[in-house]
């Protein structure tokens, strides 16, 4: 029997009262122009300079405000399409109409205030008609963005939701597409308007940073030194703080002219030890933070079959070196003892003698985390900033790794020692307080892109894998493509297009820059002389002694005739020139040494743990020489800090270890191993000499070509976008993930990925979800909205961005412990607590 049609139509009218309604981003267009409108009647009637500018712009906005309906509507029709699923609604294509909604809102904030206080003598027209000019033109460049946005639905698959474009589709796409929106005006993304996306807590730190990029940009140029650098930033920041337009101007011209080495030395201001300490302070103590020094060596994890898996240390481009890592843990746990040991006294001895202190039982659970920072820059020290947190949040001990970074040392250095120290912690978990049962691998940022190839390839070498991958804004697919998410950089305050390409480039090896073509010259002329006297250097080799018997070749006669400046700086050429090691090579791609090779090469010369180096195991080294001649490494520390150093043959805490903490003024701490075995040290003098990175930094390289007369090549003057579309190594499998092969993402435990709204990598985050989620692969998907790329770093500094640090740690959890639907539930009630 049917029910009474009363009962049906209350029914449905229920149903109909819970339906969310469908939100458009055309409703608050309608209401800023009714706002606007109701201003332009107004200052139509002024005859004042100061009524025609208010009339003025905002006929403007009204005209930009009716372009972008048509736009956004195509775009809201065709978003859903691209999304994750049902329950995770967000795209490029939705950021993109999101970032106009924030904008029309502020616009929306601003129009209504001056129609109220228009005709208040306390009313500031000034202010306001600065900050309407300055909306007006955001709305009017992200009218061009959305433009472009809707060409690239044109080399989309919109049936199957793919937001990049496939092969055959990336070759009709036009590349002048990609250059004019690089090309783009940004500065008004830089000025009165920086960071309005985000939510209101975000707006001081922001603010900070651009400060402190224009300032730092502008004293990083002029002048040399540490100290100089930081006296003109200081100088230089109360203009930009007080002069939005000029510090927008600064912005853009230093995120598209400077290299990857300016980018390299603002990064890491973080590192200081003032900021890192003040950050530190906020965080929280921990009862362990000790960093640890893996040497090189060789050792066997139990395959997953039963057969022992042999893990090689890290060799490619440099050959074998130490990696380190951080160890961190809330409270003291038992296996860690042993680092107490090298905690130094106040007058630097050690302190052999103190009493054991009360431990607490081992961790079922451990986090092994590897730090972003595009590649380029950072450390677990100024990652530590959450960490801390972490630790507290978690409860269990946390191993954060430190990576040789590019462009000294690009893929696949970093891989490579992610994966050895990954396997170091695996089989050594038991003296970092954890049993190991239990173990996720997380990482933001370029962290992420490291923990997946880390967790592909654990599968691969068929030792453990984690329990569970958790990554944060990841790049997973560093081949550059265009996808509406991206389009963001143009506006993004903390991850610009010109550093996020720049990022990509230094990674895969590629030494292009943005440098004009006078530079360009000026570099040709620079390798043209270097060629000379490296030629003449060899061919003085092949001779016996010249007609004079002195054994001097000609050429370097004439630098012995040249000024003293120019004697010094061309005689360090000949002086590097003479650990050259000559290789002869066709490959393309030589920079990048697949893992198999490099694995061979080491077995093929590890006899009873002497490690002794292969003829051809190090690639072209990448040097760079200062201004006076010197050789750049990449790696140093501001501050001496107390390192653990393993031995290969002792393991930590062993009785028969004693150490000795050596501290020196120009180098960190370190800790000298003794044994009291008889066991013979695992490399001799001459060897052990050789496993030392820094006497393995000192290659040039491939000695130039030169032709005759100097001509300008068109890599030093075209955009990198080109180089980037062309370079086959970005889609290794381990350098992009989202090129992976099905075997090796099959072999991946669960991922959990989380993206941010308005960051310019949320497309990758979608595509490799969708991809794992095409393959049945446990994946779980969740975005942070009108937080930036990066928010981990601001967790101490907005309630918004510690609210999202805790849903890393629920998703960390998840991996650790497991949680089920129902306390899943209740960390989000506590998530929501803290917001």
């Amino acid at each position: 029997m049917e029910p009474p049609s009363e009962l049906q139509n209350s029914n449905s009218s229920a149903q109909n009262d819970t339906e969310k309604p469908v939100y458009s981003a055309v409703l608050p267009i309608k209401t800023l122009r009714q706002l606007v409108i109701n201003n332009i009647e107004h200052y139509q009637k002024s005859r004042s300079s100061t009524g025609e500018k208010f009339f003025t712009i905002f006929c403007v906005i009204e005209q930009e405000s009716d372009a972008l309906r048509p736009a956004i509507e195509t775009l809201e029709a065709i978003a859903p399409r691209f999304d994750f699923d049902e329950k995770t609604p967000g795209n490029g294509y939705r950021s993109l109409i999101r970032v106009v909604d924030c904008c029309v809102e502020k616009l929306i904030q601003i129009s209504r205030y001056v129609a109220v206080n228009r005709d208040s003598m306390l009313f500031r027209s000034s202010h306001y008609l600065k900050e309407l000019e300055a909306y007006g033109k955001v709305l009017s460049q992200l009218r061009v963005l959305l433009g472009y946005g809707e060409k690239l639905l044109a080399y989309s698959d919109v049936e199957s939701g793919q937001l990049f474009p496939d092969r055959e589709q990336l070759d009709q796409m036009p590349i002048d597409i990609m250059l004019e929106v690089q090309a783009l005006d940004r500065e008004c993304f830089y000025g009165r308007c920086l960071g309005f996306q985000f939510c209101d807590s975000m707006w001081q730190s922001l603010q900070t940073v651009a400060v402190a990029l224009a300032s730092y940009s502008e004293g990083y140029h002029k002048h040399e030194g540490t100290f100089s650098r930081a006296a003109s930033s200081i100088f230089h920041g109360s203009r930009y703080l007080t002069n939005p337009e000029a510090r927008a101007k600064q912005i853009v011209s230093v995120t598209n002219k400077s290299d990857i080495r300016f980018c390299k030395a603002f990064w890491s201001i973080t590192e200081g030890d003032v900021i890192a300490d003040m950050c530190n302070l906020m965080a929280g103590t921990v009862a362990i933070n000790k960093l640890i020094q893996i040497q090189p060596h060789t050792f066997e994890l139990d395959g997953e079959e039963g057969e022992p898996v042999t893990i090689v240390p890290p060799c490619a481009h440099t050959g074998p070196a130490s990696v380190q890592i951080r160890l961190l843990s809330f409270v003291e746990r038992e296996g860690q003892s042993w680092l107490h040991e090298v905690t130094p006294k106040k007058d630097g001895k050690v302190d052999e003698d103190t009493p054991p202190k009360s431990a607490a039982p081992m961790s079922k659970g451990l986090l092994i985390h590897i730090h972003g920072g595009g590649f380029v820059a950072h450390t677990s020290k100024s990652h530590e900033i959450y960490l801390r947190s972490w630790a507290r949040d978690l409860g269990v001990p946390i191993v954060s790794i430190d990576y040789s970074l590019a462009p000294e040392q690009p893929f696949p250095r970093a891989f490579e020692e992610c994966f050895f120290a990954y396997a170091w912690v695996i089989k050594n978990a038991q003296f970092l307080g954890s049993t190991g049962e239990h173990i996720c691998l997380a990482g933001d940022s370029a962290g992420g892109n490291l923990s997946i190839a880390v967790g592909m390839r654990a599968a691969s070498y068929g030792i453990r894998p984690p329990n569970g991958v958790v990554t944060m804004y990841t790049p997973f697919n560093i081949h550059y493509q265009p996808s509406p998410s991206r389009m963001l950089c143009l506006l993004d305050p903390l991850l610009p297009i010109g550093i996020l390409i720049r990022c990509l480039a230094a990674y895969a090896g590629l030494k292009d820059e943005f440098i004009s073509e006078e530079m360009a010259n000026e570099i040709i002329e620079k390798a043209n002389d270097k060629f000379h006297v490296i030629a003449a250097r060899k061919m003085s080799r092949g001779n016996s002694v010249n007609s004079t018997g002195s054994g001097t070749s000609e050429k370097e006669r004439q630098i012995e005739a040249k000024s003293p400046e120019a004697h010094k700086k061309e005689e360090s050429i000949l002086d590097i020139d003479n650990n050259i090691k000559e290789r002869q090579t066709e490959d393309p791609d030589e920079f990048l040494r697949t893992l198999e090779m490099n694995d061979s090469a080491w077995s093929a010369n590890i006899d009873d743990g002497d490690l002794k180096l292969p003829d051809d195991s190090l690639d072209e080294t990448i040097a760079k020489m200062s201004s006076n001649g010197d050789v750049i490494r990449s790696k140093e520390i501001e501050e001496p800090e107390t390192i653990a150093v393993v031995d290969p043959n002792l393991p930590p805490g062993s009785p028969s270890m004693k150490t000795k903490v050596i501290r020196n003024s120009t180098q960190p701490a370190t800790v000298e191993v003794k044994s009291n075995s008889a066991s013979p040290p695992p490399c001799d003098n001459d060897t052990q000499s050789n496993l030392n990175k820094d006497s393995l930094t000192l290659d040039l390289g491939k000695v130039p070509v030169v032709k005759e007369g100097v001509e300008t090549p068109s890599a030093y003057v075209t955009s990198p976008i080109r180089k980037l579309r062309e370079v086959p190594i970005m889609k290794n499998s381990y350098m992009s993930p989202m090129c992976a092969t099905d075997e090796l993402l099959l072999g991946l435990p669960q991922v959990h990925i989380i993206g941010c709204t308005f960051d310019p990598l949320l497309d990758d985050s979608i595509m490799f979800a969708r991809r794992l989620r095409s393959l049945k692969r446990p994946v779980h998907f969740e975005i942070i909205d009108k937080l930036p790329h990066g928010f981990l770093n601001f967790s101490l500094v907005g309630k918004e961005c510690k609210a999202a640090s805790m849903v890393c740690v629920r998703h960390i959890m998840q991996v650790l412990y497991g949680f089920d639907e129902a306390q899943q539930e209740e960390f989000a009630d506590l998530e929501s607590e803290v917001k």
